[in-house]
This record gives structure tokens, C-alpha cells and sequence, in this order.
């Protein structure tokens, strides 16, 4: 078969979307058997910083294009409830450490000829990810510098607000692989840009430049300093009310989350046989293949 080519070049290593792990049915609490693991990594696979009294900052940093493994979804969830229990913080930017990828996705190793156990922990490590970003009661503000496919695009539709340079691409580009994304990042997809948009963007699996999305709402606005544009929004964002607005982010959001509560196992057992599927390993490990082929 052809060789799975990777959108992006040689930058973009690991590309694929998806998200979070176990939560429990009231308050999308993260399942607490993977944090001890997480927060045991060394060096840290994400940090926690204070940029402002009412403000934190959560830096993405698994190099080189901080795909999300298993311990990458989980530690990233615990950063966020940490964030949560910070007094006085109100607002959380989340960043690369990487000036040229936001996040490239899901970790594609993790979808080679995985271990059962394994991949429904990867799953649903992804998947209380999402909860956990989507729902947190905190403004969430996105800092996209370069790329973000699949899984850097939902990191960044979970958040209220996102900001990008003029460089660099983001989609949902799992198509390209042979996969989808799961339906509540495809609902959440056709919310934020509109239905006709989303169906042409997820069936091509395509890659938007950051003029484009903005156009079609995908980020909120574009800044050659995402850095202090981040923070000058997040300083704006806690002027209101931090429980009104949490409330009024609650409502918006709610049934969204309460569904894939509700629907946990089947979106675990749909991932499982969509990755199981001999044609996606086939065309994983071809994907594989040509990735050593070019660092040779």
C-alpha cells in the first residue's frame, strides 16, 4: 500500500486527536489511578506557573512535538486540577514549549499494535482530558504557536479563547491517517466553525492556516505575541464575576460532557476496533516506517 504521508513534513512527528480518561458522572472528577504515575514523570511532562495573581500558565513540554501519550493525557489532566485548586486563580493559559508545534496530536505509538489494557487507558486517559480542560470552572486561554493537528486542535477547541500566530496550521486532520475523530470532537468541531464547514474539514481531513481560521472561527483572533496577547486576555476575562461566568460556561457546555460521561465505554470500544482494524495498523506502521526512514 501507499505510504500514510504526514501533513505537515518532517516537523509534525506524531499526529492523530483525541482526548481524556475515567470521570465520574457528577463533576467530571478525574479517575485518581493515573496522577500518582504522572506526577512521578521526571522531567515534568507539563508545568504549572504563576503568571498573575488571578492567572497561571500550563506549558506543554514533552519534546519534540508534545504528542499525547498515556502519561502526557494524564499529566496534563492533574496540572489543570491542580490549576483548579490554586487560590485565587481564575485563569489558565495553556502554551508549547516549542515556538514552531503547539501539540501534534495523539502519540501514534501508542496505536501500534497496542496491548488491550493499554490502549483503553490511553483512550481513556484522552477522554478525561477533554473533560477536564472542556469543563474546568477556570478561563481557559489557548496559545497556538505553529501546528495543531488532531489532538492539538481539541486541546485548543476545549478552551474558551484561542490565539494564534500567523504561521503554523491547525485541523482536525485525521482523515489523512485512515481514522476519525470520536463524535464529541466532531460535535464540538461543527459548533465552533458550523456544520457544512465541519463536514468538508473532518471528511478532507484538513489543515487550516491561521488566516483561514479565523475566518471561519476556529481561533478568536491572531497575534505575532500570543505570549502577552494570552495574558492581556485573560486579565480581561477575570473582570467578571469568576462565579457567573463559570456558571454561564457550565450551561453552554454541560450536555456535551454529560453525554460522553454517559457514552464512556462505547467511545472506548468504537477507538479499540477503529484501531484494531488491520488496514489502520497497516497504515500505521507504514506511517512509522517512513518516519525512521527520513531521520535516517
Amino acid at each position: 500500500g501507499t505510504p500514510i504521508i504526514c501533513a505537515f513534513g518532517s516537523c509534525v512527528r506524531d499526529m492523530l486527536s483525541f482526548i481524556p480518561r475515567r470521570v465520574a458522572s457528577r463533576g467530571w472528577a478525574t479517575s485518581p489511578s493515573l496522577l500518582p504515575r504522572c506526577l512521578s514523570t521526571s522531567p515534568e511532562l507539563c508545568t504549572l506557573t504563576t503568571t498573575s495573581p488571578t492567572t497561571l500558565t500550563l506549558t506543554l513540554n514533552r519534546p519534540p512535538v508534545n504528542s499525547l501519550s498515556l502519561e502526557m493525557a494524564a499529566a496534563v489532566t492533574a496540572k489543570i486540577k491542580e490549576a483548579e485548586s490554586t487560590p485565587g486563580a481564575t485563569c489558565l493559559i495553556v502554551e508549547s514549549h516549542s515556538p514552531k508545534v503547539f501539540c501534534a496530536g495523539l502519540d501514534i505509538t501508542e496505536m501500534h499494535e497496542p496491548s488491550s489494557p493499554r490502549l483503553t487507558d490511553f483512550w481513556s486517559a484522552i477522554q478525561d482530558l477533554f473533560l477536564a480542560l472542556y469543563t474546568t470552572p477556570l478561563t481557559t486561554v489557548t496559545s497556538i504557536r505553529g501546528h495543531a493537528p488532531a489532538g492539538g486542535c481539541l486541546l485548543c477547541l476545549s478552551c474558551d479563547y484561542r490565539v494564534m500566530t500567523s504561521g503554523g496550521s491547525i485541523g482536525l486532520n485525521e482523515a489523512r491517517l485512515g481514522i476519525a475523530a470520536p463524535y464529541w470532537l466532531a460535535d464540538l468541531f461543527a459548533r465552533t466553525i458550523g456544520p457544512r464547514e465541519a463536514e468538508v474539514g473532518l471528511g478532507l481531513g484538513k489543515m487550516y492556516s491561521p488566516q483561514e481560521a479565523l475566518e471561519i472561527g476556529l481561533v478568536d483572533e491572531l497575534s505575532e505575541d500570543v505570549s502577552k496577547r494570552c495574558v492581556e486576555v485573560a486579565e480581561e476575562w477575570s473582570k467578571v464575576p469568576h462565579r457567573g461566568r463559570s456558571l454561564a460556561k457550565a450551561m453552554t457546555r454541560r450536555a456535551l460532557a454529560e453525554e460522553l460521561v454517559r457514552r464512556k465505554q462505547e467511545d472506548i470500544e468504537w477507538f479499540e476496533g477503529m484501531v484494531e482494524d488491520e488496514a489502520v495498523q497497516r497504515g500505521i506502521g507504514e506511517y512509522l516506517a517512513a518516519l525512521s526512514s527520513k531521520k535516517k
